[in-house]
């Protein structure tokens, strides 16, 4: 960026750029002017000194002829004489008409190369002067650049402090945020070990609770049997569940084989029976002892279908049974 001290060194230079243009322009035209005029002066002077000794030389030769006239000749001979020099004389006027023609065609040329001479020197005054105004037309420009300068630097000098100031802040900021990173992730290490250990006892717990809760059904169906007649087939309509690791088996009643089923179409085809037997459907669960199933699966799937088709849980309303599967 530019500064004050370049700014002036600018404008000396266009000045002193300038002003000895200025002055070589007007020397030209000077110099121009004085030899034009010296010019006319030397071809004046020349053919006045011409004519002047044309006129002598004829007087001269008037006075030689006069005098020859006068010892030696007769009228007819000074007649002829005179004729001759009248002759001469006409020549002699003709080339001088012809030269002042020809002075003055010169003095002519020579004007109008002297208001071509001034044409130029006005038009180029005109131009210094556009000239001038344009170098004014610069520096109040100049003086504008100077004073943005200025100011400019000023403010960059403000912005620049600025920026320190905010920067110093950032650093403060960034160290601050890091030694709080540090201790988050210090924190979060021992918060994950605690999750961990709580992760490992809710795990127990829960196997504490399934373990409970199949002593609870067993302990329930204990107490169930004590308080109502005792669950029997006699007189009802029996069907068949046969459950394995391998899949679900169905004997409907009447039917003299199992029938391998999916999830669903057990549920749909107990959910028939249920609807066309009601009351008197009895759902006999077999568990094979080679099934491959744990005890908790077997109870649950045991519990879970008698809950829902079995005639002797729909009586019981404090069994509530499983939601539908969709």
């Amino acid at each position: 960026m530019l500064n004050s001290n370049s700014l002036l060194q600018i404008q000396d230079a266009h000045e002193e750029n300038f002003w000895p243009s200025f002055s070589d322009v007007m020397m030209v035209i000077l110099m121009t002017f004085l030899l034009v005029t010296v010019s006319v002066l030397l071809s004046n002077t020349r053919l006045l000194q011409d004519l002047r000794s044309n006129i002598a030389a004829k007087d001269q030769a008037r006075q030689v002829a006069a005098t020859t006239l006068k010892e030696n000749a007769t009228l007819e001979e000074q007649l002829d004489y005179y004729r001759q020099q009248l002759n001469s004389t006409e020549t002699e006027l003709l080339r001088s008409q012809a030269l002042a023609e020809q002075t003055q065609a010169s003095l002519r040329s020579t004007q109008s190369e002297l208001k071509q001479a001034k044409s130029l020197a006005t038009t180029q005054a005109s131009t210094l002067a556009a000239r001038a105004t344009q170098l004014s037309s610069l520096q109040q420009n100049l003086n504008a650049a100077t004073t943005t300068t200025e100011r400019l630097q000023t403010e960059l000098k403000e912005t620049k402090a600025a920026q320190e100031a905010e920067t110093t802040q950032l650093r403060n900021e960034l160290q601050q945020a890091q030694t709080d990173l540090t201790q988050t992730k210090a924190d979060n290490a021992e918060q994950a070990s605690t999750l961990t250990s709580l992760r490992l006892q809710i795990e127990e717990n829960r196997k504490e609770l399934a373990s409970l809760e199949g002593e609870y059904s067993q302990l329930d169906e204990k107490y169930q049997k004590l308080l109502k007649p005792s669950r029997s087939a006699k007189g009802k309509t029996v069907v068949e569940v046969m459950y394995t690791r391998n899949g679900y088996s169905l004997r409907k009643p009447g039917d003299s084989s199992y029938q391998t089923v999916s999830s669903s179409e057990l549920n749909t085809a107990l959910s028939d029976l249920k609807l066309n037997h009601g009351n008197n459907l009895y759902v006999k669960i077999v568990i094979p002892s080679n099934s491959g199933l744990s005890y908790n699966q077997a109870w649950a799937f045991t519990r879970d279908t008698l809950a829902k088709y079995d005639y002797y849980y729909q009586e019981d309303n404090s069994v509530t049974a499983p939601a539908e599967e969709e």
